[in-house]
């Protein structure tokens, strides 16, 4: 008996439950798809030309986290600003939930003229401040950086002070003067010589004297000394040998 009872219970079992899904199946095909009702783009649009740069479009979108941002960065330092209006007239924005916004071909296509020509607008308005402000900052920072940087000295100059020549059949070289700082000798040798440069009225070579320029050969070269305001001399030993030379003072630069 029970054993006959079995397979029944579990036929009836099964077919109450395929009934059961057959209803529940026919309950979803059945049930209403909630309706969406997307948002006409052309308020968040004024919104967004008139107050873009505050973020008002944002909230109105139910967007608060990047309005709060556009409202501190006012719309991106204007870029935002534009981008956000031309998507709105375009028809590329969305809401909040992701939704697109409702409008219609014409009302996008005057939104976007309009929007453009106050684009451009703002942006060439704004473009003359902005250019005077950095200049005005550019002119800071060289400033400032040509005091913290160091700078080139000028190349040195110099001034022809004297021409001298010597040895046998040449009168004695006249003294020349000079200023102070620096003098430049550009001489030649005939031969083997030292070159002394000594204060006007010395007698002779004093001793223990350093030359200030010695060769054992014939030649010709520059050097360079400081000197002490005054007159001064160039005398060239041994006497038999013949020279000539250019005296420069220093007058502007840096030397090392």
């Amino acid at each position: 008996m029970d054993a006959e009872a079995g397979p029944a219970a579990k036929r009836w079992s099964n077919r109450s439950t395929a009934a059961a899904r057959a209803r529940s199946a026919g309950r979803a095909r059945t049930d209403p798809v909630p309706e969406v009702h997307l948002i006409d783009f052309r308020r968040p649009w004024v919104l967004s030309l008139l107050g873009g740069f505050l973020g008002l479009d944002r909230f109105y979108l139910r967007r608060p986290v990047s309005g709060l941002i556009k409202l501190l960065t006012l719309g991106g330092a204007g870029f935002w600003w534009a981008a956000d209006v031309l998507a709105l007239a375009l028809g590329s924005a969305v809401d909040g939930g992701g939704h697109p916004l409702a409008g219609r071909r014409g009302h996008r296509a005057a939104a976007l003229g309009v929007s453009l020509v106050v684009i451009l607008t703002v942006f060439t308005l704004a473009s003359g401040p902005v250019l005077t402000l950095l200049r005005a900052g550019a002119g800071s920072a060289m400033t400032a950086l040509s005091s913290v940087l160091p700078t080139e000295d000028p190349p040195p100059r110099w001034t022809e002070v004297a021409v001298l020549a010597g040895g046998p059949g040449r009168p004695a070289p006249e003294p020349f003067t000079l200023t102070g700082g620096a003098a430049r000798i550009k001489y030649t040798l005939d031969g083997p010589g030292f070159i002394y440069l000594l204060e006007e009225g010395t007698d002779g070579v004093p001793e223990g004297e350093e030359p200030l320029i010695s060769r054992l050969e014939a030649g010709a070269g520059t050097h360079t000394q400081r000197v002490d305001p005054g007159e001064w001399t160039l005398v060239v030993l041994p006497a038999e040998t013949r020279w000539s030379a250019t005296i420069d003072k220093f007058t502007g630069g840096s030397i090392e």
